[in-house]
């Protein structure tokens, strides 16, 4: 006797694996910008064993929330004049499914940035 709940060659029940794949799977992504002429600021108590290795690390991790007017946010976050010498901005499941729950009025901000080292 077959089972009607393991039936997988049924094309809706594809569709729907194959859609709720797509969604984890485009829904988790970092990008990094890096500032190629700049020098980082060193940390050499940082051994991480990532692209951060070495340099001093600035985390934000925080939820912003917006009025329903608002339609973007900015954050402004400070170096030294000499400006940024990389950041990373990540968006995750949680992130993505938190904006979609909450209407885009909460969205959840992950980034790394390392200021460029001033001129001595």
């Amino acid at each position: 006797m077959k089972s009607a709940a393991v039936n997988y060659k049924n094309p809706f029940r594809k569709l729907c694996i194959a859609t709720v794949l797509m969604i984890f799977l485009s829904s988790c992504y970092s990008v990094r910008v890096v500032n190629r002429d700049a020098v980082p600021e060193p940390d050499p108590l940082n051994t991480s064993g990532d692209f951060y290795k070495g340099k001093k690390v600035h985390v934000l991790d925080t939820v912003i929330r917006l009025k329903p007017q608002e339609g973007a946010f900015s954050l402004i976050e400070k170096c030294q004049s000499q400006g940024f010498y990389s950041f990373e901005y990540r968006v995750t499941f949680g992130g993505v499914l938190l904006n979609t729950v909450t209407f885009g009025r909460k969205r959840q901000v992950k980034i790394k940035y390392v200021c460029s080292k001033q001129a001595d």
